[in-house]
């Protein structure tokens, strides 16, 4: 039989691939030498191609080219930094330049149309030593800035090369467009771009605390022992520790959102007054929320029922109309816009899942998560005569307060008794992970998305294969790494895949960490 795999094996996939994942199945040398073997083939190595020291060959842009290697990476200050770049080499020439850009899009610079040249040169100037590159308006390039002869009339956009272990973290997305002022150009977004501000929400916790875990297992009891049903009314999902373990998840996550986008406007964490020893509070991006800035009733809290937390995010103070709502285990596996999420009208998408809702009756042994679903339509059935079929994707959220808002006062009675519960229950309805988004479509708010989107739980068999073919392909919007039950696993061997997985992904702090 093994023999039959690793014959499978080798027949299907590149021979170093083939060999590592069949390691990882039927050897006992794990995750480590798994990735080191698909990531050695994956990833693009020095080729004919001169180094300079803190420099490595990656693909920009199709080609393979020089890059900064850099030990802490943000897209927003990738951003910033090449356009105080252009800024600085404009000034030093004395070539005047005007702010040309537009609501929603990168950095632009307008100048005269016969200090072209002139701009080109004091740009590679300034950047000389750095890989610095020009990519012409038509997709000429890229070409070392030093290199570039512009076309007359041609909008450039200039960019420096950012890498981290084999990984382009920053090209020509993060660039700044030099434009010459000269005819006719667009000076108002297009009808579809997004030009409101987006936030971002995390829930998290940290059930390795053990003040946490004390109040937990004090509520468990009392919910069990006074609830009046012997806690009949739980599912053995309602508190599995498997809900609450975690992997450092959500530092990972939130380097994701630091690579990957930078249009965030600003992020909210939320938690039972926890905070992670690496967030940097310091940053000016990121507020610290705890549920009782949030929880309409306080005697809510505390609360371990990631149902009643999610209905009350909209509650937040200072929270954008548009934000995206992620749990930690959920990543942006590559640069994304934010039309991905959100039309240039205010609207949002919904991602909807393969996996259909069971029209049979509910049973004590349901996930919790299967039955808020059945708990969802009968609350859409009810108020609009419609029904569904269809569960949603674990993947980032698009949210509006208003319709967060109009849920809770059209279901108020649901809502609350989902608040009140401080652990799932087959009663809860899930508000924005769900309800939100049928609702939504049903007066006008949502329409359906698509993106690019793999789920992996990491409890499986199948998981490592799964993290593998993630790190080879890069190729999702979006990505879950959600742990079900892993009840009888190896939480050591269970903890190294996760951090060898996350720290060849996402290989460098971001700016939402501490320095040092």
């Amino acid at each position: 039989m093994i023999a039959a795999v690793r014959g499978w094996f080798a027949r299907t996939l590149p021979r170093p691939m083939a060999r590592a994942l069949f390691n990882l199945v039927y050897g006992r040398t794990g995750m480590q030498r798994g990735i080191k073997r698909a990531v050695d083939h994956t990833r693009l190595r020095v080729h004919h191609t001169e180094l300079t020291e803190g420099e490595a060959a990656v693909s920009v842009a199709g080609g393979l080219l020089p890059a900064r290697s850099v030990a802490r990476f943000s897209a927003v200050q990738a951003v910033a930094d090449n356009r105080a770049l252009l800024v600085g080499a404009l000034e030093a020439a004395g070539i005047a330049f005007r702010d040309a850009t537009l609501p929603g899009d990168g950095p632009t610079l307008d100048i005269a149309p016969r200090q072209l040249q002139q701009a080109v040169a004091a740009v590679a100037h300034a950047a000389e030593g750095r890989p610095v590159y020009v990519l012409s308006g038509k997709g000429h390039g890229p070409y070392p800035v030093a290199d570039a002869k512009p076309a007359q009339g041609e909008p450039l956009t200039i960019f420096e090369a950012l890498e981290a272990g084999g990984v382009v973290l920053a090209d020509q997305r993060h660039g700044c467009v030099l434009s010459v002022a000269a005819g006719p150009r667009r000076t108002l977004p297009w009808y579809s771009d997004v030009t409101f501000p987006i936030d971002a929400v995390y829930t998290w916790v940290d059930g390795a605390d053990p003040e946490w875990a004390a109040e937990k297992a004090e509520a468990w009891r009392q919910a069990v022992d006074h609830g009046g049903d012997g806690g009949s009314r739980y599912s053995e999902y309602s508190a599995n520790e498997a809900r609450f373990r975690q992997h450092d998840e959500l530092r990972y996550s939130m380097r994701s959102l630091d690579y990957f986008a930078p249009w965030i406007n600003h992020v909210y964490l939320v938690t039972a007054g926890q905070a992670p020893d690496w967030l940097d509070l310091t940053n000016p991006r990121i507020t610290l929320v705890h549920h009782r800035e949030i929880f309409a009733d306080p005697g809510a809290l505390p609360t371990f029922n990631s149902h009643a937390i999610e209905a009350q995010l909209h509650r937040i103070r200072g929270l954008s109309e548009h934000f995206l709502y992620l749990n930690d285990d959920v990543f942006f596996g590559r640069h994304v816009e934010p039309e991905l999420f959100f039309l240039g009208n205010g609207l949002t998408k919904m991602f909807l899942s393969s996996k259909a809702v069971d029209f049979g009756p509910s049973s004590p042994e349901d996930l919790p998560v299967d039955s808020a679903a059945r708990r969802n339509r009968a609350l859409l059935e009810e108020a609009f005569g419609r029904t569904m079929s269809y569960k949603f994707q674990h993947v980032v959220h698009p949210e509006r307060v208003s319709t967060l808002a109009r849920v809770e006062q059209q279901f108020p009675d649901q809502v609350r008794a989902t608040t009140l519960a401080k652990f799932r229950t087959p009663e809860d309805v899930s508000v924005a992970s769900a309800v939100a988004h049928y609702y939504g479509y049903l007066i006008g708010t949502t329409v359906p998305g698509r993106l690019s989107y793999r789920y992996c739980d990491i409890s499986q068999p199948s998981a490592q294969g799964k993290l593998l073919r993630l790190l080879r392909d890069r190729s999702s919007d979006v990505f879950c790494l959600n742990e079900v039950d892993s009840t009888g696993l190896d939480q050591a061997d269970l903890d190294r895949m996760m951090q060898e997985f996350l720290a060849e992904y996402f290989p460098v702090p971001c700016s939402f960490e501490v320095q040092g």
